[in-house]
């Protein structure tokens, strides 16, 4: 898992919102940023459940933040050059995020009170929608591989389908970790199916007592390392599917998970600080400004207190620091995690939505002149 994931942990690194944003902005403050000069901006989902944080953004640092995001948490690389035109010092902040469920423990998943069934729904949909053709894909695998013992020799049975090397599209099975090389022909072949000799390393891996005699799906035994996938992103009319682009060289590791939704949010957030970062360096409009650019997952937690907003946390993963000069600093995890966590959760600077509302409805008016 971790030679496709990563090691971005959540366990003892998840900041509270509402300490996270101030200690990121304390954290600029110490790096020499001031703020009148700083611009923030946000790389999120375009899910309501992602407004919280963007609330907490503008508070903290008093504007609101420059819109760097693309549905899933994608961020529009093509937008540095106007971030750049709005401020001398510049923070950005990427996530993607997932929903979790305290009471049931599930991750992926959100209320959705103002649906007419106000339910929980798929957290974050878009990612749940690119992962839904993948995993029926999966679950028609993993029940059309089939295993059997005869005469005490362990067999693999494989749908016809799943043989068929012209298809242009499907999961793709990885024969030879399957099939003995030795005996590659069917040993039987069936209406429907064929039956193989199983390879030695497929009988290695699966524990001899869930090899059945009358023959059963092999069911989650169908790991990763075992297929394969062959799909062309949907094309609507915005273009080609990026997120799903992003994510599919992973889609094997991914279906097959216990928490396809987190793992996948935390995939593309690896994923996106890597592309992000390297395109902040070659961004000629950020040369001669300080730039922060600070990625994580945002994981949306559903209580049963009637929280107005979700109780969302903050999971950092790496932060890229570009001075002024041109010096630059990597923080990976656990660095960046002990460097927020060092920071206050006080900032005197916050400023107080109900009075600035107020202000402005009291202000001067002001006419526009005739077209």
């Amino acid at each position: 898992m971790h030679q496709v994931m990563g090691n971005l942990k959540l366990g003892g690194m998840a900041i509270r919102y509402s300490q996270f944003v101030p200690q990121l902005y304390n954290w600029c403050l110490s790096l020499g940023f001031t703020r009148d000069r700083m611009m923030p901006s946000r790389a999120f989902c375009s899910d309501e459940s992602q407004g919280y944080p963007v609330i907490l953004m503008a508070q903290h640092f008093g504007t609101f933040p420059f819109d760097h995001g693309q549905v899933g948490g994608k961020v529009a690389t093509d937008r540095h050059g106007p971030h750049a035109h709005h401020g001398e010092d510049l923070v950005i902040v990427q996530a993607s995020h997932v929903g979790y469920d305290a009471a049931s423990k599930r991750f992926g998943v959100y209320p959705r009170p103002r649906t007419a069934h106000g339910g929980f729904g798929a957290n974050c949909g878009k990612m749940s929608a690119v992962l839904h053709w993948y995993e029926q894909e999966y679950a028609h695998a993993a029940r059309d591989v089939r295993l059997q013992t005869l005469d005490g020799e362990k067999f693999v049975v494989i749908d016809n389908a799943l043989l068929d090397p012209g298809r242009t599209e499907g999961l793709f099975l990885q024969l030879d970790r399957l099939i003995d090389p030795k005996r590659p022909d069917p040993i039987q072949v069936l209406s429907t199916a064929k039956v193989f000799a199983a390879h030695a390393a497929l009988q290695a891996r699966i524990p001899p007592d869930s090899w059945p005699n009358a023959g059963a799906p092999i069911g989650a035994h169908l790991c990763a390392d075992f297929f394969t996938f062959r799909h062309s992103p949907v094309v609507g009319p915005e273009g080609h599917d990026l997120l799903e682009e992003a994510i599919a060289p992973a889609m094997p590791t991914l279906v097959t998970s216990a928490n396809p939704s987190l793992d996948a949010a935390r995939y593309h957030t690896q994923i996106e600080f890597d592309r992000t970062y390297r395109s902040i360096q070659r961004e000629a409009a950020y040369r001669g400004k300080n730039v922060l650019f600070i990625s994580g997952l945002n994981v949306d937690v559903a209580t049963n207190n009637d929280l107005l907003f979700p109780l969302t946390k903050f999971v950092p993963w790496a932060a890229y620091l570009q001075r002024q000069n041109g010096t630059t600093q990597l923080l990976e995890q656990d660095e960046l995690t002990a460097t927020l966590t060092r920071q206050s959760t006080e900032n005197p600077d916050k400023i107080s939505f109900d009075t600035a509302i107020a202000t402005m409805a009291t202000a001067e008016a002001v006419d526009l002149p005739a077209a």
